[in-house]
């Protein structure tokens, strides 16, 4: 019986929760202007099929999954402007990212996919769906089989893929442990050495970086923050700066805004970058969220976009 009350306790709290007052408006990001390209982030929320591969899997009913797909598509496309790379967290596997770009394809964008299956004991990956002009290379995992006290160091390594146009860098995705259980010393030090080995190794790099996805951190005090803290020390410059501080935010946490995705980039790369923005309608809308499935909003995050010269 413990199992099933676990899970009941972790369940039963969700449908309580209402949508937060006071939201923002639903709205999608502007159209890339010519010369640009534009990049975003966005966690799906456990985008999962309707086979139960383990344990901690919950599957969904076939006609949800599809109901899931075809929703995040015109999400893909209305609000998000069909983004020429999409950095994209908590995808079970790569067919259901083919699935996707086949319906993408659909309303003329064609895009290729990228996901390397990694540690997560419920199947959740990171990944990466791309369209012309980016042209990538050489995707491999870091950290893999890097070990953290008996267990992977990461469940979901950072996805690393070489770009070459339409400019030259290394583009990382990033997913790092949530900050559920922080209290435990054994989560604190995991977020902290995620986060510091990641920052070390954007260091030792000679060219330039992009890193985004979710960081489960923010700025701030206290625990939740330190691991955002530790990878500022790898010296990249935070997209976030370039909003109005009443902007700075992709996540609700009980309706708190809380900026949890992150875009980093080298110095050498502020010149290329053109604009920045924040999709809404997402974030804080919890009953819609659960009742649906992930149907109507498609994730519980907010996408962060970014222009970029080309």
């Amino acid at each position: 019986m413990k199992r099933p009350l676990l899970v009941l306790l972790l369940i039963a709290p969700i449908y309580v929760l209402a949508d937060c007052r006071d939201l923002a408006p639903d709205r999608g990001v502007p159209v890339a202007s010519e010369g640009e390209w534009m990049l975003a982030t966005l966690n799906l929320w456990r985008l999962r099929n309707a086979v139960k591969d383990t344990d901690l899997d919950s599957p969904l009913p076939p006609k949800r999954v599809e109901q899931r797909l075809d929703a995040i598509a015109r999400f893909i496309t209305t609000h998000l402007q069909a983004p020429h790379a999409l950095v994209l967290q908590e995808v079970e596997n790569r067919a259901l990212l083919d699935s996707l770009a086949e319906r993408l394809a659909a309303s003329g964008y064609r895009y290729r996919s990228v996901l390397i299956e990694g540690n997560d004991p419920s199947g959740m990956d990171v990944g990466l769906l791309y369209r012309a002009p980016v042209v990538l290379d050489n995707p491999r995992a870091l950290f893999a089989a890097e070990p953290f006290q008996g267990h992977p160091l990461y469940s979901r390594p950072p996805l690393r893929v070489s770009l070459q146009a339409p400019m030259k860098a290394d583009l990382v995705i990033v997913h790092l442990r949530s900050a559920r259980d922080l209290a435990s010393s054994r989560v604190f030090e995991k977020r902290r050495r995620q986060a510091a080995r990641l920052a070390q190794w954007v260091g030792n790099q000679t060219g330039p970086v992009i890193v985004a996805g979710d960081f489960n951190s923010t700025w701030g005090a206290g625990r939740f923050s330190d691991s955002y803290r530790q990878f500022a020390l790898a010296g990249l410059f935070n997209v976030w700066q370039a909003l109005e501080p009443s902007e700075r935010y992709s996540y609700r946490y009980r309706c708190r805004p809380q900026a949890l995705d992150h875009v980093w980039l080298s110095p050498t790369l502020k010149h290329r970058l053109k604009a920045v923005a924040v999709s809404r309608g997402n974030a804080g809308r919890y009953k819609s969220l659960y009742g649906t499935d992930g149907v109507s909003p498609v994730s519980d995050h907010d996408a962060l976009v970014v222009y970029f010269e080309r």
